[in-house]
């Protein structure tokens, strides 16, 4: 049975740098299509696309979320073709109920608030009303996931390399089963 990997954390909680090094260890990673702008900086993390072109894809959705004014999706051809995917909580919601005949493996990547907000300055130079914003559309639904427990795994993300080494032990021991 084809195993998946759900990367999934707030923004700034270190998804797209874990799987950035864990696609150089030889994991596929799916780049889900995006229909907001590439950030500064920003590497190859998402298929972005104008919002206008999301309609040509509807049919092929095997997974969906709208965070805040942007669209992010996937297709069933790109989950079948990777190993570790970065999705959020309704993501994970709609490609369930897509989904029965793959092991789905959710992985939550844990940082505080305060922590996230300083990674998205002083890293990633985000404008503060844009940090402010991104984090109100997305703290609903990250609520409700952390007060169900609806991950299999929990990782704090404060030390980048143990947090690598652990998720990568646990991605090889849930695809070895």
């Amino acid at each position: 049975m084809k195993t998946i990997i759900l990367l999934v954390g707030e923004s700034c909680c270190g998804k797209d740098s874990i799987a950035s090094l864990l696609e150089k260890d030889g994991y596929k990673i799916l780049k889900s299509y995006a229909t907001r702008p590439k950030r500064t900086e920003e590497g190859d993390t998402h298929i972005f696309i104008k919002p206008e072109d999301i309609y040509q894809h509807k049919n092929d959705f095997i997974a969906y979320t709208k965070i805040g004014d942007y669209e992010y999706f996937s297709t069933k051809q790109q989950l079948f073709n990777s190993d570790v995917y970065i999705i959020d909580p309704e993501g994970i919601k709609y490609l369930k109920s897509k989904i029965d005949n793959i092991k789905i493996v959710v992985i939550y990547i844990n940082v505080d608030e305060k922590e996230r907000f300083k990674r998205a300055k002083q890293i990633r130079k985000d404008d503060e009303k844009e940090i402010i914003k991104r984090f109100k559309a997305e703290k609903q639904q990250f609520d409700k996931f952390k007060i169900n427990a609806e991950f299999d795994y929990s990782v704090k993300n404060y030390d980048f390399k143990k947090a690598f080494r652990i998720i990568k032990k646990i991605i090889s021991e849930e695809m070895n089963e």
